[in-house]
């Protein structure tokens, strides 16, 4: 290891493969440095955005020269003259007082991921009872179907009036708890979710035993409290599982090992929970963090489960039948992605908008499109953007700096001012309709999102051209699974 009187700074979040990738290369170099979260210290963000006018990590400062992110890193250590230099300032040179912000350990916040704890739901036993009650039948719902463990809104009242020796109105408050907790649902997807004691008004049992979601099957009937704890709950413990099974480089995870770990069937039973989670009663704020954290997780869940897709067809497969089980509902990833987070839109390749009038899930739609939820979903892909949380409390500062972030890449946006040519991901293509009506209107996004001050001032040089071209930037599919 490389004695030095000075300070290497490494600016970073948990399970960030750039992040890793930049401390690897700093270990094999034999280069010490100070590993400073920034998602354990807030107060250092907003120093760090003014300090180098981005907003990505990792961010890496020799002393006080600032270095940039795992690129600028990899280039540098390939210019011996400049290495050598930097080598030479922290061998010689001791870091200026107050130059960095190194916080005191004292000063971190708790990310931990606090354990889920299962507290017995009273009302489960309730549908214990039900199930051998004998009012459940099989209904017919068209000529050629019919729906298993049916009853009406009578039979259920009359039943839990004898059951529990209570009154109709308190037979009614009972039913409409086991509605409320999704235990049962109405038959008819255009139904209120209100208890109706009519003979000719069907429910149906929250039966997931046929069901090909990830998280269906018999749940533990935890009483649940706020959904968006859940999803954050779920969220943050795969990312701890990503992180615990990312390369030390960085560069891929092993899904297969952490499917067979212990942690990962913890997973498992805790997003199984999510079939009774009330979400249409979410506000906006509140549904818009949540199926992003359900999102997300759901990606990697399937991945580990899966493996990832490995060409076109199987691309579409997976986003089209991916799915978990929410409040009921059956969610595959695009119906979150176009249907909830989208505003109902139609996605690509697809004909019609995912929910259509009488689906229950519309209840669950964004009011009106926010682009930058693109750059917080992450789809596997070494393309997509950081991997992140975000709260209900926090979304949209959690969304400006996801955006932002993603942008300062050359992933997203490149700028060539001498040829008039601006490079955008492909994100901005395939939901162009997000960003604006027309070419000009999506670049105006672009340039009133984008941070990074260089990149800025050369998009607006380049747009006052008015005579520039627009290129897409080649999308990489490539996995992050080992294989």
């Amino acid at each position: 290891m490389l004695e030095i009187v000075g300070q290497v700074v490494v600016y970073s979040i948990a399970g960030c493969p750039h992040c890793l990738a930049a401390k690897n290369t700093l270990r094999e170099s034999g280069v010490p440095y100070t590993d400073i979260p920034v998602d354990r210290f807030p107060s250092v963000q907003s120093w760090l955005q003014e300090k180098t006018g981005q907003t990505s990590v990792p961010q890496i400062f020799f002393n006080e020269t600032f270095v940039g992110g795992n690129d600028s890193l990899q280039k540098v250590i390939k210019d011996e003259e400049e290495w050598n230099k930097l080598l030479s300032d922290i061998q010689t040179n001791k870091l200026k007082e107050g130059a960095l912000n190194i916080p005191h350990p004292s000063e971190a916040t708790d990310v931990a991921v606090s354990e889920f704890v299962c507290e017995n739901d009273p009302s489960a036993p309730i549908v214990e009872e039900l199930q051998e009650s004998g009012i459940l039948h099989d209904h017919r719902t068209s000529l050629f179907s019919s729906t298993k463990n049916v009853f009406s809104g009578q039979h259920f009242v009359n039943w839990i009036m004898r059951a529990k020796e209570v009154d109709e109105k308190e037979a009614h408050s009972i039913g409409q708890d086991l509605l409320s907790k999704k235990y049962i649902l109405p038959l008819q997807n255009d139904a209120e979710t209100t208890l109706v004691n009519d003979p000719k008004v069907y429910y149906r049992l929250n039966d997931t035993s046929n069901s090909s979601a990830l998280n269906a099957g018999p749940t533990q009937k935890c009483k649940l409290g706020d959904a968006g704890e859940l999803s954050e709950a779920l969220r943050k413990t795969m990312l701890k599982l990503t992180t615990d099974h990312i390369s030390a480089d960085g560069k891929v995870v092993n899904y297969l090992e952490m499917r067979n770990s212990e942690e990962f069937d913890n997973y498992v039973k805790m997003s199984k929970e999510l079939q009774h989670v009330a979400v249409e009663k979410l506000s906006q704020d509140e549904s818009k963090a949540f199926f992003i954290n359900i999102y997300n997780a759901l990606v990697i869940h399937a991945t580990a489960v899966n493996g990832p897709p490995s060409n076109w067809f199987s691309r579409l497969r997976f986003f089209d039948k991916t799915s978990y089980i929410i409040g009921g509902y059956t969610y595959s990833l695009n119906d979150i992605e176009n249907g909830v987070l989208r505003a109902n839109k139609r996605g690509a390749l697809q004909f019609f908008a995912p929910f259509g009038k009488s689906d229950p899930r519309l209840k669950t739609s964004q009011m009106q499109v926010d682009p930058r939820i693109h750059f917080a979903l992450n789809c596997g892909a070494k393309s997509c953007p950081p991997i992140k949380t975000f709260s209900s409390k926090n979304i949209n500062e959690e969304l400006r700096i996801a955006t932002e972030a993603y942008l300062e890449s050359d992933e997203a946006l490149q700028v060539d001012e001498d040829q008039s040519i601006i490079r955008l991901s492909s994100l901005l293509k395939w939901y162009s309709s997000d960003f604006g009506e027309s070419l000009d209107e999506v670049l105006q996004w672009v340039l009133q999102n984008a941070a990074h001050p260089k990149k800025k001032v050369a998009l607006q040089s380049v747009i006052n051209v008015k005579k520039y071209k627009v290129r897409y930037i080649t999308y990489d599919w490539g996995s992050n699974s080992l294989d």
